[in-house]
């Protein structure tokens, strides 16, 4: 399929998508389920898991494999401006006054997985069809444990919205626990692949890049971006100058948190904290 075929067939897709998940979200309603759960059941019933298992020569000409690469690149630009949105509305000043609280609950919500994962890889460790011969048995515990500990951020802050969380100090508490869970779990990831390939520069920019980041975001950049709020005063709100740009300085902390091998959505979330209320 031409470019210009993929584009249109994207129209159609997205159609189908949405009717999806508004179907699957009114039936999970009546379950109490939230509809961002919904929307994740909805992506299995369209993936292979069913529509292709049932159908899969129409579920390969609707969903082309060539398509797949539009339809991951729209949706990580969704979710980095959604978590860019999550991000201006967490409330520093509750973590502050929370802090001890946010560390404990992160410690409890990835090391209980963390060994678990561990300990399953030492069952695993010796089945040469989930490891091959070189992997040592410390890289399959680190990478097995990271992998059950990462949490699913972005849904965390769907359901955290979706039950009118946000905002609130129990909500924030979730959201700070979730973001340490998932930046420690990365870094540990990122360990475990510097030494599956030999160079430990790959760890070394993750995790000094990521911690660099933050330090530069709210002692640097921080202040900085304060000088918007007068800006925005005088408008009468945001422009579409100061939109052009926030969403510039958006996509570029997004491209840097990905670069250093953390996931795209903790550099929106980290700017979004960063940005003047």
């Amino acid at each position: 399929m031409t470019n210009f075929e993929l584009s249109i067939r994207f129209f159609l897709q997205l159609t189908f998508i949405l009717a999806t998940c508004r179907i699957v979200g009114l039936i999970a309603r009546r379950f109490g389920q939230p509809q961002v759960v919904a929307e994740m059941i909805a992506g299995v019933l369209m993936g292979p898991s069913l529509f292709g298992l049932l159908l899969p020569g129409l579920q390969s000409q609707f969903f082309p494999k060539a398509s797949l690469t539009i339809m991951y690149a729209v949706s990580q630009v969704g979710l980095v401006v959604y978590m860019f949105l999550i991000g201006s509305e967490f409330q520093v000043d509750l973590i502050r006054r929370r802090l001890r609280s946010a560390g404990s609950v992160s410690l409890a919500g990835i090391l209980t997985p963390f060994m678990l994962g561990c300990l399953l890889a030492l069952l695993l460790v010796s089945n040469k069809t989930f490891f091959t011969e070189g992997v040592k048995t410390w890289e399959a515990m680190l990478f097995v444990g990271a992998a059950m500990s990462i949490t699913a951020f972005p849904m965390l802050a769907r359901i955290i919205y979706e039950c009118g969380l946000t905002g609130t100090s129990l909500g924030t508490l979730a959201l700070a626990a979730g973001s340490i869970d998932d930046a420690a779990a990365w870094c540990i990831l990122a360990v475990v692949m510097a030494s599956f390939s030999g160079n430990f520069i790959v760890a070394v920019s993750a995790i000094g890049g990521g911690i660099v980041y933050a330090v530069v975001m709210f002692t640097i950049i921080k202040p900085l971006l304060r000088r918007l709020e007068p800006m925005t005063e005088r408008n009468g709100g945001i422009s579409s100058r100061m939109l052009s740009f926030v969403l510039m300085l958006v996509m570029l902390c997004a491209w840097f948190t990905d670069a250093i091998g953390i996931y795209a959505v903790f550099g929106a979330f980290i700017l979004g904290t960063a940005m003047p209320r």
